[in-house]
């Protein structure tokens, strides 16, 4: 029996490389925490503090705050990102039947929000460079009945804006911005979110500005942010501030309850304070990273371009298999890297949305073959293999994620303990391909 040495990999009884750890997260500040407090007790005992079904108080205040930074008119705050996107599909007149083109590489509430207006998604695959949809699959898929557009700035790396407003222009298509990861990212020195008809946030626990779940809506256009008021706010809300007059009659309690609770906003109020500052952190150190991986076999970073500046909610990276002859495979490189210590892990995505099984079997909540069945050429829309080959090869054979939303301090020490660990993994290429899969 041998004795395991300090150049043994972890995996094979050796000792972990990276012992320290990323803060926990979220992390909320001793002033956030008394802020919420102070702003329960003057909510004690007055309800229109409390409650956010009407006008005004801490939800009108984050809002304003969101239309400060963005430089939009107005702004709805939501119980999440998804009921924003929901709305938002519902405000751009998506009704049963209606194709809106989106990405297959995202969370499922990039798509879901399109099923739940009654929408049928339609699938354009997505740049190899930015992992966002492609401008140049778009028009290709625009059919009479397309209605919009929705994009995903995945993990904090903004889409290709301009191109995407050129094509929804000339097309007369809405744009719905999803920006749940991407919050205080840049596009050509702009805020994502300042550029769709709509824009959504998500201020949910694992995101940049984290507050437990909620969300926000943004928009320019009067008669669009009143139809989302509309959509899903109260009529104690939609009373005073829906004065379009032939959309007045549409005030009712008949509406999803998509409002943000009061002390969700005032913790997202007051943590706007540091948001700059945790998304410079995740900067510094995903640069600080990408340069100490330089010339590491296995892994390279993602070739950001020079128009875009992401604030990082998750880092993706690509396996090189090539470093490795075809020898080590993306499974036994990530179980050895993870037995280092290293946070390292595959796929966020997982499998494409267009190949996941409520598409193949066009099987909704909506039942009976709807939506795809209330449009005169559904059963022509079928969603296969080799569809979005980018977005395929990224999902099972490429992808690889390292840090993020967590990293909004200085972790120098931390970082080079990562990179330590590569070296170590990588200097036995040999090694890695005895790991059992």
């Amino acid at each position: 029996m041998t004795t395991a040495t300090t150049t043994d990999l972890a995996i094979f009884g050796g000792p972990k490389t990276v012992t320290l750890s990323a803060p926990p997260w979220p992390c909320f500040t001793d002033a956030e925490i008394q802020f919420v407090a102070d702003s329960m007790t003057k909510a004690a005992g007055d309800w229109r503090l409390a409650c956010t079904a009407a006008p005004g108080g801490l939800a009108e205040d984050l809002e304003k705050k969101f239309c400060q930074v963005l430089g939009r008119k107005y702004a709805i705050a939501t119980a999440g990102g998804g009921p924003a996107l929901h709305i938002a599909c519902l405000a751009a007149g998506i009704q049963l039947g209606d194709e809106v083109i989106t990405s297959p590489y995202s969370w499922g509430q990039t798509c879901s929000c399109i099923l739940q207006a009654g929408g049928i998604p339609i699938f354009a695959d997505i740049d190899p460079d930015t992992l966002t949809i492609d401008p140049r699959k778009i028009e290709p898929l625009i059919t009479p009945r397309t209605r919009a557009i929705v994009l995903v700035h995945i993990f904090g790396i903004p889409a290709d804006l301009d191109p995407i407003m050129a094509i929804a222009r000339k097309h007369n298509l809405i744009v719905i911005e999803d920006c749940a990861q991407a919050q205080g990212s840049l596009y050509k020195g702009k805020q994502v979110g300042s550029f769709g008809h709509f824009a959504c946030f998500s201020i949910g626990s694992g995101k940049n500005l984290a507050a437990g779940d909620g969300g926000m809506l943004v928009v320019d256009d009067d008669r669009l942010h009143q139809m989302a008021l509309l959509a899903g706010m109260h009529p104690a809300r939609t009373g005073p501030q829906v004065t379009i007059p032939e959309l007045r009659s549409k005030i009712d309690s008949l509406i999803y309850t998509y409002r943000i609770n009061a002390f969700t906003a005032a913790l997202a109020l007051k943590q706007f304070e540091r948001l700059d500052e945790m998304n410079s952190w995740r900067r510094k150190n995903a640069a600080h990273l990408r340069q100490a991986l330089t010339g590491v076999p296995g892994i390279k970073p993602m070739p950001i371009p020079a128009d875009r500046d992401p604030a990082w909610h998750i880092i993706p990276w690509s396996f090189v298999p090539e470093d490795f002859q075809g020898k080590v495979n993306r499974v036994q490189y990530l179980k050895a890297l993870q037995a280092e210590g290293v946070p390292i892990g595959w796929s966020y995505v997982g499998n494409p949305i267009n190949l996941r099984h409520i598409f193949q079997t066009k099987d909704w909540w909506s039942g009976h073959g709807y939506p795809w069945k209330a449009n005169p050429r559904g059963d022509q829309i079928v969603y296969r293999k080799g569809d979005c080959p980018v977005a395929e090869k990224r999902c099972w054979e490429l992808d690889l994620t390292l840090g993020g939303g967590p990293w909004m301090k200085d972790l120098r020490p931390f970082l080079e303990q990562i990179a330590e660990a590569f070296r170590k993994v990588t200097a036995a290429p040999q090694r890695l391909a005895e790991i059992k899969v």
